[in-house]
């Protein structure tokens, strides 16, 4: 209500005379509505403009007021600043659609590909034309829209342009202006506004004039405009580390420069950037990290499930913070450090749910531990301070360890009587790939590194969830001659119940949720 006062106030001021376009006869000036920021109109007559402010000559009363762009609604703004030549065409990069290669490494190469061999795909950039092995690719290239000047150089797209252009038209020309605004080829775009002017001297005249004004300056600081957006363009593709140091060398050349004071501007949008990308790609990497870790642990031949444990307690976590260090150094910023990535790891939001599960191994876990979850527990209240979640999570901890020891000490057990354990014997046999899911179920429920939600609980198929199976014992029973079988006597049998061999006892597959 305050602005709209106040913009009321402004534009009943009586009329001023001070300004040139007012000695205009106001019949000379199209009589035009202008829709206002607050949602009201004004009538009146555009008696000018400049870079400030739309000078109007009002229908009321006849007075000349200057109105800032920003009092204009947002979209007519736009478009009267477009047509009067306002708008910083170089800001509009142009694009094309490109060849994008995802590497084994994670890092990508964006170009044209012009030419393919049995080993090798041959990009172009608008710095050189290289070849790819084909071996280094993890998959099949992708079409992406990409900045022109990433592929091409300036001239390139210039004389491409201008054999589209009819040179002897006036609005050919000022798109051909425009356009190498847009690829900063500000010299050309110079030389079309000046033939553009001379051609025809009424064809937006007054837009030529503005344009002409921006393009002479830019022209002649080419050299620093260029680096600039090089700057952008390397923020824009992620090579942030590149990029500051382009903004380094920018400034230490040109201290004195008023465009130091821009490229001193960016460093603080590309730390940011670097911040954010840094923080996304260390959730990723750690998720892609853990199961292969793991997989290639599962993989030792010689892993007992002791010392599985073991390393998901305490080994895992040093060579993946290392492995996710080195990636990110490697594709996004070579200043992040193992102690960055940990805190990015703790600090992150959200991410999809993932699953694991123990499969036949959950009786493993041993029986409280495989069917925790399974039913609610009520008895049991919510932490209510960070000291009580601490104490929960060190006593579920200390649960764990003597579970853990107690089947440590059966296995030493049947070790000194010359004995394989139960739980040994099936770890031997249950196969890399299952030891690797059971293993990552493991991490992710008890690491503390992870999101959790509820457990998932399925019945063993062959036992149906109770644990035990009915089987029959036969028995047969001798004849009075002494012989057995069928002919010689009848048979019989008892029932018996016994653990399931499928699951031990425990009657259920654990699955974990976690993120």
């Amino acid at each position: 209500m305050m602005n709209f006062l106040l913009l009321s106030l402004f534009l009943s001021a009586p009329p001023q005379s001070a300004l040139p376009v007012a000695e205009q006869p106001a019949a000379a000036l199209e009589l035009t509505m202008l829709r206002l920021y607050d949602g009201g109109l004004l009538w009146g007559s555009i008696a000018g403009h400049d870079a400030q402010a739309l000078h109007i000559q009002r229908l009321d009363n006849g007075g000349f007021v200057k109105l800032p762009w920003t009092r204009l609604d947002p979209v007519l703004s736009e478009e009267l600043l477009a047509k009067f030549g306002y708008v910083d065409r170089s800001g509009e990069e142009v694009f094309v659609e490109v060849d994008r290669l995802l590497l084994n490494d994670g890092t990508d190469v964006i170009g044209l590909i012009v030419n393919r061999t049995g080993t090798e795909l041959w990009v172009k950039t608008a710095q050189r034309t290289f070849p790819v092995p084909v071996r280094s690719l993890s998959g099949a290239a992708t079409r992406v829209r990409a900045p022109a000047l990433d592929v091409y150089t300036r001239e390139e797209l210039y004389q491409t342009e201008l054999a589209r252009a009819n040179l002897a038209s006036s609005s050919s020309l000022w798109e051909l202006a425009v356009y190498c605004e847009r690829i900063y080829d500000f010299a050309h775009c110079v030389e079309h506004l000046e033939a553009l002017a001379k051609l025809d001297p009424t064809s937006k005249a007054s837009e030529v004039a503005i344009a002409l004004s921006r393009n002479r300056g830019k022209a002649a600081n080419q050299a620093q405009l260029e680096a600039l957006r090089e700057i952008d363009q390397d923020r824009a593709r992620g090579y942030f580390d590149r990029a500051l140091s382009k903004i380094e060398a920018f400034v230490a050349a040109s201290p004195s420069s008023g465009f130091a004071q821009d490229a001193l501007k960016k460093r603080a949008t590309v730390e940011k950037a670097r911040e954010q990308k840094l923080r996304e790609r260390a959730a990723e990497a750690w998720h892609a990290w853990v199961p292969r870790l793991i997989s290639a642990k599962a993989r030792e031949p010689q892993l007992t499930h002791e010392a599985a444990v073991e390393w998901l307690e305490e080994g895992i976590e040093k060579p993946l913070v290392e492995a996710v260090t080195a990636e990110l150094v490697r594709s996004v910023s070579a200043t992040v450090t193992p102690d960055q990535v940990t805190r990015y790891w703790k600090e992150r939001v959200g991410g999809r749910w993932r699953r694991a599960s123990y499969g036949q191994g959950t009786f493993l876990l041993g029986d409280a531990e495989a069917r925790k979850g399974l039913t609610k527990d009520d008895s049991k209240s919510a932490p209510t301070s960070e000291t009580d979640s601490a104490r929960s999570e060190l006593e579920e901890r200390l649960q764990r360890y003597l579970a853990a020891q107690e089947t440590v000490r059966a296995a030493r057990a049947a070790a000194a009587e010359g004995e394989e354990s139960k739980t040994e014997a099936f770890w031997k046999g249950y196969g890399s790939a299952n030891r690797g899911q059971w293993m990552l179920a493991y991490f992710a429920e008890h690491s503390g590194d992870f999101q959790l939600r509820d457990p998932q609980f399925s019945n063993c198929p062959d036992c149906g969830g109770s644990g035990r199976r009915e089987i029959v014992n036969a028995v047969g029973q001798q004849n009075r001659g002494g012989q057995g079988g069928a002919q010689g006597g009848s048979t019989g049998g008892t029932m018996q119940m016994v653990e399931c061999p499928a699951c031990f006892g425990i009657g259920v597959i654990r699955r974990v949720n976690y993120r």
